[in-house]
């Protein structure tokens, strides 16, 4: 193959920085086949650092960062928009403490890391296995066992319910195997930890009926080769409850000697497997496929999709317009105004900032249905924790802020990681929404918006004021708005 034809493939970078362990993959897109370039993986155990206040251990930190050191040279060069790092249960869990570590997470990979929802990692895990799934569309249950959660999809081509569930491989590894004991006599650790994984699917147990079940990851992945000779062949049921009995005899994490365990993961084996054996038995399931594919492979796609113009934050956006009732009307003009004005004072504005813009402006009448007083609260808390596909917590609470602070008093920035909502993007949002208040179209030709030194400035023809009188009495509240902020907004009329 030469260089010119080389270059012609797209290439993409997902990296799952998991409880666990963290994983790179370097793939690209041939005849639309991806084709896995690099893969990488570093078992980390970010769980296990962390404690019950949400603060990450030094040590454990420093080994997370080391596999970042390893994995930062695949992915220098890439495009940002093709590069994709997500940070799953620990990460979420962890508290404000833990920004520490994500700036220097980021520093040395040299592009974000998205914190998501359990439920957008089961999304990605799902578009991931069905990469891989061969034959005709049917009904599918796919099963992720983590470090820190478990995820648990039903559906066909498309999810149609997705769950995440709080325990995984490291976590239960810490709450039943802390000492390192199985069967320790009175009560054995590998039945209790069990016990709790049904417990936690009471509510779940329909998930596989009349399903095909394929499991994904590494708790699953290690099940397999142990009970098929290193093959990745299916899980059946009578195999996996032999398994389970000769763990739960074992007397130690230690003492647990089988064909084909990587001696990486026999550590918390026994948790996952654990876990594995609760799904099996509460879900009533008889057999399980393995995907090769996985989250990794899901963000690959993922970030495809949106190189094609087919990004699912934007149906996402949609459909919680419909659900709201928005006025898609309104939406568009305060939307392609608000895009104008920032176009005025930064032509420059990289795509995912515009991106972001247009989704606050459709989404900025979201709580309008339910209240007319609090719209704005509202629409922000829906924004800030509904399970939004596609979209990262970051992105959230800054669509939330936006949304929040259309109108009024500008409320103070939340102060953690990952969080820093522009004054440029929020002006032009305002801007916008007093340029269409009254639900009108209305040209803003003539009217320019530029940067000001620290402030900014918009120039009004005097004949447009005339013609609106209520938007300048707005325009001199919103001067007054910014103020308080101490930034300078400046209305001049030409």
């Amino acid at each position: 193959m030469t260089a010119d034809t080389e270059a012609t493939h797209e290439r993409y970078a997902a990296l799952d920085l998991g409880s666990n362990s963290f994983h790179l993959l370097l793939a690209e897109f041939r005849e639309q086949r991806m084709v896995r370039l690099h893969t990488d993986r570093a078992m980390v155990r970010l769980a296990e650092g962390l404690d019950r206040e949400g603060n990450l251990a030094p040590a454990v930190a420093e080994r997370a960062l080391e596999a970042l050191r390893r994995f930062a040279p695949v992915i220098q060069g890439l495009p940002l928009e093709n590069v994709r790092a997500v940070g799953t249960n620990t990460l979420r869990l962890a508290s404000s403490r833990a920004d520490g570590f994500l700036e220097a997470a980021e520093s040395i990979l040299g592009a974000p890391i998205e914190i998501i929802s359990g439920i957008e990692e089961a999304r990605l895990i799902y578009s991931g296995v069905m990469a891989a799934a061969e034959g005709a569309p049917q009904l599918r249950c796919v099963v992720d066992i983590g470090g820190g959660s478990t995820e648990l999809v039903r559906g066909v081509e498309h999810p149609r319910q997705l769950h995440s569930v709080n325990m995984g491989c490291v976590g239960f590894n810490r709450r039943f195997f802390d000492s390192g004991k199985i069967d320790a006599g009175k009560r054995n650790n590998f039945i209790r930890a069990r016990r709790a994984a049904q417990a936690e699917l009471q509510e779940l147990q329909h998930m596989a009926d009349d399903a095909l079940v394929m499991g994904a990851s590494g708790t699953v992945k290690s099940v397999a080769r142990v009970l098929n000779d290193g093959e990745l062949l299916p899980i059946q049921r009578d195999a996996l409850d032999r398994l389970a009995d000769k763990v739960a005899s074992c007397k130690t994490v230690d003492a647990i000697d089988l064909p084909h365990l990587n001696p990486e993961r026999r550590p918390v084996f026994a948790a996952g497997l654990a876990i594995l054996h609760g799904i099996f038995r509460e879900l009533d399931i008889q057999q399980m496929q393995v995907s090769p594919y996985a989250i990794r492979e899901g963000i690959v796609h993922d970030l495809a999709g949106r190189a094609a113009g087919g990004d699912r934050r934007a149906d996402t956006v949609l459909a919680l317009m419909e659900r709201g009732a928005v006025d898609p009307e309104q939406a568009r003009r305060v939307a392609n105004t608000a895009l104008q004005f920032l176009g005025q004072l930064n032509p420059y504005t990289p795509v995912a900032q515009r991106r972001l813009l247009r989704w606050a402006a459709d989404l900025h009448e979201l709580g309008l249905a339910l209240s007319h007083s609090s719209f704005r609260k509202l629409g922000a808390y829906m924004i800030e924790h509904a399970d939004m596909a596609g979209f990262s917590k970051s992105e959230q609470e800054n669509l939330a802020y936006l949304v929040r602070n259309q109108r009024g008093d500008i409320k103070e920035v939340k102060e953690h990681y990952g969080f820093h909502p522009g004054a440029e993007l929020l002006l032009c949002l305002r801007l916008a929404c007093i340029v269409h208040r009254d639900h009108m179209d209305r040209s803003i030709d003539g009217l320019s918006l530029s940067a000001d030194g620290p402030g900014y400035r918009l120039h009004v023809p005097e004949s447009w004021m005339y013609q609106y009188p209520a938007i300048e009495d707005l325009l001199e509240l919103e001067v007054e708005c910014w103020e308080d902020k101490q930034i300078k907004l400046t209305v001049q009329q030409t």
